[in-house]
């Protein structure tokens, strides 16, 4: 498996955005329910003008088609998490795709902001709608970084602050919900495996899929990278074809990106790419969401230091090589070896 993702343009003043999707917004169910995200195209379009219901139909072709693409090329496809006067429209449009796409493996992933209060409520419902209905849920969990407009958008409507009280609320909530979704993963397997064991007469291909999950940890928070990496040896997930996969920003965290791949997990490193303007805001998001984590950059550095000088002394014959020496000895804790 293999993505490459561009950043978003930057998101449109709250004000365009709300004219833009309001329509949309208010056809949605509200978003405390267990089917908060499965309105129908009827339910959908009912709310709309006809200009407003060929723009929905568009925007959801798009998104279908390029998930075709996705499934047939056996990649997979993250849609992007956004600020919350928007997300209602972005989680409807990923979870039917994911629907639609995501039959026998994790295709399409929705992103869950985990400095959200909601959060572990949303992924509960999303997975009881994917058990119900026979699919597969695929995440991608993150921690988020749109902290000061979320809170400045809830003061002026009036609305209760969407964001945890604290740093180490967002932390907890974090491995809290990335935990919840890895032991779905454990338990998907073991009931695969029970009923591929029952008699013919007694399989159901639908209910094989009842359980099976998806996850991105896509964090760049040595701990929280940590206690999922020990969470999957404790509960006997292999780290190749369980749909589980570790993620982090090119450049950033390497240490943490190689140490995986030393230990066999499956990680990918985020490449975002496009016009000098539009990646800035982006990556300067992701510098604001990690800025606890930037601020341990000097163990990088000590790290990088240290592999510099194990090459230049090879380079010399000094010592012999021992590649990933460096990557082993400072990254996440796990079972070691390979696992098939």
């Amino acid at each position: 498996d293999a993505f490459a993702v561009a950043p978003p343009p930057p998101p449109p003043p709250e004000d365009a955005a709300d004219a833009l999707l309001s329509p949309l917004l208010n056809s949605l169910p509200a978003n405390d329910a267990l089917a908060g995200t499965s309105a129908t195209d009827a339910d959908i379009l009912s709310g709309l003008t006809r200009a407003e219901g060929d723009e929905y139909a568009r925007v959801r072709a798009r998104l279908e088609g390029i998930a075709q693409v996705a499934e047939v090329r056996r990649v997979m496809l993250l849609v992007d998490a956004e600020q919350t006067y928007m997300q209602r429209a972005i989680d409807h449009l990923a979870l039917h795709a994911m629907a639609l796409h995501n039959k026998e493996r994790p295709v399409v992933f929705n992103t869950y902001q985990c400095y959200l209060v909601d959060t572990p409520d949303r992924v509960a419902r999303d997975t009881h709608r994917a058990d119900t209905e026979g699919w597969v849920f695929a995440g991608k969990m993150v921690r988020g970084a749109y902290m000061v407009q979320e809170r400045a958008l809830a003061l002026k409507k009036g609305r209760p602050d969407p964001i945890h009280a604290g740093l180490e609320a967002t932390h907890k909530c974090y491995d809290e919900v990335v935990a919840s979704v890895l032991r779905h993963v454990a338990q998907g397997r073991a009931e695969a495996l029970a009923l591929s064991r029952a008699p013919a007469d007694l399989q159901d291909p639908r209910a094989a899929l009842r359980g099976a999950a998806g996850i991105m940890v896509a964090s760049h928070n040595e701990k929280s990278v940590r206690l999922a990496a020990e969470l999957l040896a404790e509960l006997g997930v292999p780290k190749h074809g369980a749909g589980v996969y570790f993620a982090q920003l090119k450049g950033m965290c390497d240490h943490i990106s190689f140490g995986l791949g030393a230990r066999h997990f499956q990680v990918f490193k985020y490449v975002p790419y496009g016009p000098v303007r539009e990646v800035m805001p982006y990556l300067l998001r992701r510098a604001e969401e990690n800025s606890d984590i930037m601020r341990g950059a000097s163990k990088e550095v000590n790290v990088l230091t240290r592999e510099l000088r194990r090459r230049l002394a090879v380079t010399m014959g000094i010592v012999a090589s021992k590649p990933w020496e460096f990557s082993r000895s400072n990254t996440a804790a796990g079972h070691s070896g390979q696992t098939a």
